[in-house]
């Protein structure tokens, strides 16, 4: 079973495009704290496709936290000779853990589909993704 579950704050905005087919897709990165190590993180790289991705691309930012759930994958290529192996969170779910005015994570709202920004609902986004939906020659990574 490949399942992670993330729960950390955007490092930057998040990209937002579209692929040869109109397809969007969003890439971004988490700060994920490290548990008994005050101080410390880590940062995944995660990738989101389709009715997720433009969610992410509208409404996230930098610093704001999130849950993410999705798969890890692995991704070999080739650098200026150099054979080189980078890992992503292809994610299937996301959450908004804050409200767009805290700071902390004790509250808990977020924009829907199809209400206004300020919905005090939790939105839930899983587009279903299948690796095997896409032509991989679409996209550059």
């Amino acid at each position: 079973m490949n399942l992670v579950v993330l729960i950390g704050r955007l490092t930057r905005d998040p990209e937002l495009k579209f692929g040869q087919s109109g397809k969007a897709y969003s890439r971004f990165s988490l700060a994920v704290d490290r548990p008994f190590q005050k101080g410390e993180a880590d940062f995944i790289n995660c990738v989101a496709f389709g009715k997720t991705a433009e969610l992410i691309g509208e409404y996230l930012r930098k610093g704001k936290k999130v849950a993410v759930n999705g798969r890890l994958q692995m991704n070999r290529f080739e650098m200026n000779g150099e054979k080189r192996t980078s890992y992503d969170v292809l994610v299937e779910n996301i959450e908004f853990v804050e409200s767009k005015s805290s700071s902390d994570s004790s509250s808990y709202s977020a924009p829907s589909y199809s209400k206004p920004q300020s919905s005090p609902e939790p939105v839930k986004s899983n587009d279903n993704f299948d690796s095997n939906s896409f032509d991989e020659d679409e996209f550059p990574f």
